[in-house]
């Protein structure tokens, strides 16, 4: 019998949206923790690599106490998300996020916007 021991623990400091966390390879190789928070904010946690805090429009950024984590501003409640392959020629998953007006793919490792919709 062997016992589980806990590889990390993580602090999230946010509330996470029930049915919206996924785990997506931005990168196309190391698993990053992706979720939606009550503040319409999404959460990626990556211990591989340092990111940092984005703003809604994406052109300033400011250090994180922990460079693993990223928070990504959306402005609205996010109601769906998910993560994978945009196109079958990338190799780095894309973030889909959806809210009520809104779906958006998002290239993590890129900083980029891939496909923006307005729905109703």
């Amino acid at each position: 019998f062997q016992m589980l021991v806990p590889i990390f623990s993580l602090k999230l400091n946010n509330k996470i949206c029930a049915r919206t966390v996924d785990i997506g390879r931005y990168d196309g190789l190391h698993p990053c923790l992706t979720a939606a928070t009550l503040a319409g904010k999404v959460f990626i946690h990556n211990p591989h690599q340092n990111y940092s805090l984005y703003n809604s429009n994406r052109t300033e950024t400011q250090p994180l106490l922990d460079a693993s984590i990223s928070l990504l501003n959306i402005n609205a409640v996010v109601t769906s998300l998910a993560t994978g392959l945009f196109n079958s020629t990338s190799r780095n998953d894309a973030l889909f996020v959806g809210t009520k007006t809104h779906i958006l793919a998002y290239d993590v490792n890129n900083n980029t916007d891939l496909y923006h919709k307005d729905v109703s």
